[in-house]
């Protein structure tokens, strides 16, 4: 592992959507906007523009969610109807770019161009990063999915896992008792709350309305599958993203230990466990890597090499695919989608080692990495693969 620090400051990672579609000079139905924002994830900044241009939150569309630790730029739509030409405050930034004739859709979008500075690195470990490179561009990087991904784990609980072992009180028991130290105050002291009243509702006194509309709808119902419904749509689909993609991560390091020397294999940590990456590859041993692998589902077709990587994951976890079977008692259902194993940046460049005007104890040197990548891929697997964390 090599010593470095990633996202000390906003401009250090910098995300810039790359759109599916061209835009418009016309006028249309929708507006297009750049969104450019800082400290604030997605969701956090639609509810501000929400609330300050009073704009139903169902009516803006976006393409995929970017990370609050970071410089980003996407593409919203917003009605013509609204009238809105900019909108400015700290840490938030609108720029009319054009028209659309309909809503920009979650997932219509190319991918992602990402800048990045990584900084405190130690100079005699330069050249070990640009062999690490070479690596990268010859023989890529497993597709994994990282941290962000597993915002709505915490403490190690999947939500999701305990809907297919039909346990819905203690899928709703974590969602609402749970919390993160960044969650506000006003939302852990709530939490706490209703965890020490867990075994006694009726009367509880709580503000939260998603919480509050929870707690009522079991005390109408007595069931905690239907109270679990009332859950908001996007975050139940988190809950079942996050398990489905930490077992797919899960299949891909039982192929990478099925199809290399395991002394090419080494482990870097991530926020639910350990991920396998690989050096040196064959091209005997990268060409025995398939091309792409199924996230798991109750009615996905598998092939028999699928089967035994599939069947040796959901051992340790004491399931079988029939669980997957959800829809009878919750709105949500697992779908299976093809996922490439192996990444390759795009357009990759790294600067030359530079001062690190930040980190100034030791003559410390910055890199300044480019790359582009598909939606739903990760910049930080390159870093991991790159500095081991």
């Amino acid at each position: 592992m090599l010593e470095m620090k990633l996202k000390q400051i906003p401009s250090d990672f910098i995300v810039e959507e790359i759109p599916i579609n061209e835009f418009s000079d016309e006028k249309q139905e929708h507006t297009v906007f750049l969104l450019e924002k800082k400290e604030l994830d997605t969701f956090e900044a639609l509810n501000i523009l929400s609330s300050k241009l009073h704009i139903p939150l169902r009516e803006i569309g976006f393409a995929g969610l970017k990370d609050k630790h970071a410089y980003t730029k996407q593409y919203i739509s917003i009605p013509t109807k609204y009238r809105v030409e900019s909108f400015s405050q700290k840490n938030l930034w609108l720029k009319l770019v054009g028209y659309s004739n309909r809503k920009i859709k979650t997932g219509e979008l190319k991918g992602n161009r990402f800048t990045i500075t990584v900084r405190g690195i130690r100079e005699e470990k330069i050249p070990v990063v640009y062999r690490r490179v070479e690596e990268l561009k010859n023989s890529g990087v497993p597709n994994y999915f990282d941290s962000q991904r597993f915002g709505s784990v915490i403490h190690g609980e999947f939500i999701a896992k305990y809907l297919i072992n039909r346990d819905c009180e203690n899928a709703v028991k974590i969602f609402l008792t749970h919390y993160l130290k960044s969650e506000r105050k006003q939302v852990k002291d709530e939490k706490r709350k209703i965890k020490s009243n867990w075994g006694n509702l009726e009367g509880i006194d709580i503000k939260n309305p998603v919480f509050k509309r929870i707690i009522k709808r079991y005390l109408e119902t007595r069931s905690w599958c239907e109270a679990y419904s009332e859950i908001p749509s996007r975050i139940r689909e988190m809950h079942i993203n996050a398990y489905q993609s930490f077992l797919w991560n899960e299949c891909l390091k039982e192929v990478l230990k099925k199809q290399v020397d395991h002394s090419k294999l080494y482990p870097v940590k991530y926020n639910i466990g350990t991920l396998l990456f690989y050096t040196d590859l064959t091209r005997e041993e990268l060409e025995g890597i398939p091309r792409v692998f199924p996230t798991i589902s109750d009615s996905m077709k598998l092939n028999s090499y699928e089967e035994e990587i599939i069947n040796k994951v959901l051992s340790r976890e004491n399931l079988v695919l029939s669980d997957f079977d959800i829809s009878g008692y919750t709105k949500n259902f697992f779908k299976t989608r093809e996922r490439e194993c192996i990444l390759y940046p795009g357009d990759f460049s790294i600067s030359e080692p530079m001062k690190d005007e930040i980190n100034t104890s030791r003559p410390f040197k910055k890199l300044v990495l480019s790359y582009t990548l598909p939606k739903g891929c990760y910049a930080t697997i390159v870093t991991k693969k790159l500095f081991g964390h």
